[in-house]
């Protein structure tokens, strides 16, 4: 993968690398659409985790968005209404679940770096990283509860939350803002909007400057604690459980709510005041 930014056709890339020596930077960008997540975007995805894993002279990876807002989830409106449920398992497990965990499983060390909406499917890519820096005006928001869904695919709430609070903000729905993300331990880093690039490049900076080896089994030593814990025995067994909440007539009545009668805006705005009307 390389750092062009458009495609033979003159349009441009919705995620594109970029190199700051030893930084490597993967961006989300599809600023117009808030970044909502597409199938070419996780492909680039992909092949940009995979560049950045053999390439031994990358020592950190920060993912960042283009535009106002880092991520608005999963691009709805590319999804099928009469998608069946076998072929959706697979594209979960593939775009989501397994592409979620290579980035976690990544060896070099990870930054999400978060300004604006983090949301859904955006919110699952920032919690698999290492760090996550994000800016004042920065909000955390798993709206799939609300719509009938199990969550997300991975669910980290448990992990970066704690359980009383994961329960909290997952049985609300509520967002969660940057500082009270920072009060929880949900990020690392908070920082003014103007600050937020400036910021995430010195972390980087100082991780970059470290032995490298060193930082590689030192992650892996870390990553495995949680493994120890429960982390990986829990993440499989709720991506079961979320993929047969997608088969419940629950969950299919209020996804097609949200996804063909009415904006998702809408739609919890009549939700939260109890005048979903048909």
């Amino acid at each position: 993968m390389t750092d062009a930014a458009v495609t033979q056709d003159g349009a441009p890339l919705p995620l594109i690398v970029e190199r700051n020596g030893p930084i490597f930077h993967i961006v989300f960008n599809r600023p117009k659409k808030r970044n909502a997540l597409t199938s070419e975007m996780f492909g680039l995805f992909a092949e940009a985790l995979a560049e950045a894993e053999r390439d031994s002279s990358i020592h950190v990876v920060i993912l960042r968005a283009a535009g106002r807002d880092f991520c608005a989830g999963f691009d709805l409106s590319r999804l099928r209404s009469d998608e069946f449920h076998e072929d959706r398992f697979k594209r979960e497990e593939e775009d989501l679940y397994n592409r979620g965990l290579a980035l976690r499983n990544l060896s070099k060390p990870t930054i999400a770096s978060i300004q604006g909406g983090c949301i859904a499917g955006g919110l699952l890519f920032s919690q698999m990283c290492d760090l996550i820096v994000a800016s004042d005006d920065a909000y955390f928001y798993n709206p799939l509860v609300r719509m009938g869904g199990v969550a997300l695919e991975l669910l980290m709430e448990p992990w970066d939350l704690g359980i009383r609070q994961a329960k909290r903000y997952l049985f609300t729905g509520d967002k969660i803002p940057a500082d009270v993300a920072l009060k929880l331990g949900m990020i690392t880093d908070l920082t003014p909007r103007a600050s937020l690039e400036a910021t995430t490049l010195e972390i980087a900076q100082k991780i970059a400057a470290m032995p490298p080896m060193t930082m590689r089994l030192l992650k892996k030593s870390i990553n495995r604690t949680q493994d120890l814990m429960g982390m990986r025995a829990s993440l499989d067994y709720h991506f079961a459980v979320h993929e047969f909440g997608h088969t419940t007539q629950e969950s299919a009545k209020l996804l097609h709510e949200a996804r063909e009668k009415r904006s998702l805006k809408e739609y919890f705005a009549k939700r939260d005041t109890g005048d979903l009307k048909e």
